[in-house]
């Protein structure tokens, strides 16, 4: 597989996703700027892609944020060739029923989980248009395809699912531009990282049930799908919906 990208800006870098996919592409020697509002965990995942010879740098930023998120996509201007790759990992998971939902709860998982997507394409399309080419991966959910089921996640399945209405919508507006950029969106099914918390034994059994393959995926699994959109193999796939999911959703 082949990346040719000069500088691929990760979101949610510190954790989850997001650091299984800065540490693959530090094994394919892709320049990777680490964005994630834990300070720390960006620097600590920079720090490993290091170590065996990548290179990363650590940028704390709450994507949320306008005026914080333009700052730090300046930075990277200033301090590194053009921006040429975005993977945005970063978000929030809600799990309040409907009749409990806060308007508060839902804000903040719209503010960071859409707009921040919104605003991170954004300023990467400011970039990418200008050098004629780019690869944007989006992270959707299976849930933004089926709904949150008895999990209450109804504000995180709207917030995914506009996620995914988002990308093809910015795909086909970029496509009357004619330029060498492609636009993609991951959804990942079940996974066991930190953001879906410590599940009971109860509902962790009712999720494996409700997975063809009968098991919780990984998040280098889900990483192996994001680099292949990535790469120059995929070089024909574009505003496409890609489910690492293990068969959960099959449409």
């Amino acid at each position: 597989m082949t990346i040719s990208l000069k500088t691929v800006v990760v979101t949610g870098a510190a954790s989850g996703l997001g650091h299984s996919v800065v540490l693959a592409l530090g094994k394919q020697s892709v320049p990777v700027w680490c964005l994630d509002a834990d300070a720390g965990g960006a620097e600590a995942v920079a720090t490993q892609v290091r170590k065996v010879g990548g290179v990363a740098q650590a940028l704390p930023v709450n994507i949320s944020d306008p005026v914080a998120l333009s700052s730090a996509f300046e930075r990277i201007k200033n301090t590194a060739d053009p921006i040429d790759g975005l993977v945005t990992c970063a978000g929030v998971q809600n799990t309040t029923r409907i009749l409990d939902l806060t308007p508060e709860e839902w804000d903040q998982v719209m503010s960071i989980n859409l707009r921040g997507t919104f605003l991170c394409v954004q300023h990467a399309l400011r970039a990418m248009t200008q050098v004629g080419r780019g690869r944007i991966v989006t992270i959707g959910s299976d849930t933004a395809k089926r709904g949150g089921g008895r999990m209450g996640k109804a504000a995180y399945g709207a917030s995914k699912g506009g996620v995914v209405t988002f990308t093809k919508s910015v795909a086909r507006e970029l496509a009357q531009l004619k330029r060498d950029i492609r636009v993609n969106c991951v959804c990942p099914g079940p996974m066991l990282t930190n953001m879906h918390g410590v599940m009971s034994p109860e509902v962790k059994e009712m999720v494996e049930s409700s997975v063809p393959l009968g098991r919780f995926g990984t998040a280098d699994e889900v990483a192996a799908g994001v680099l292949f959109l990535l790469s120059d193999e995929a070089s024909y796939i574009y505003g496409e919906t890609l489910s690492v999911d293990g068969g959960v959703v099959m449409d």
